[in-house]
């Protein structure tokens, strides 16, 4: 999912390390410009935002992992393996941009009979020991 300043805030924290830790998109697209993940109620969906690790040769490292630090009042959330494309904008890791690899995807899935917002929260920790805060805002339709 997409924020102002995901990218600069992103490359600003890999300077910081040797393993460039991102936020991925999950099919190599961006979600919605305002952020929000749009679902079907009782669907389950992948949520674009997801999390991989590259080197600075953009092999991919050891994916991700992550605990659900506030979970959505209207339905359900899973982790789950997948392949993202890289997304580091400005800094030392922009090369790597579109690079495809594994990373840590999020589930929801809505109460079938629920419409509205909803969201989640998560706390994810790469293989370096960076920790990441992300969080995830639903449109259920």
């Amino acid at each position: 999912m997409a924020r102002p300043g995901l990218f600069l805030f992103c490359g600003l924290l890999l300077l910081c390390g040797g393993l460039g830790g991102c936020v991925t998109s999950g099919d190599g697209r961006l979600s919605e410009a305002d952020g929000i993940d749009r679902v079907a109620a009782g669907e389950p969906t992948v949520m674009q935002q997801t999390y991989m690790t590259m080197d600075m040769r953009c092999r991919p490292v050891k994916r991700p992992t992550a605990v659900l630090t506030q979970p959505p009042r209207y339905g359900k959330v899973r982790m789950l393996p997948r392949r993202g494309a890289a997304t580091y904008g400005p800094g030392p890791y922009r090369h790597c941009d579109g690079k495809v690899g594994p990373s840590l995807a999020f589930e929801y899935i809505s109460a079938p009979d629920y419409r509205g917002r909803d969201a989640f929260a998560v706390r994810v920790r790469y293989a370096d020991g960076e920790l990441r805060h992300g969080r995830f805002e639903v449109e259920i339709r």
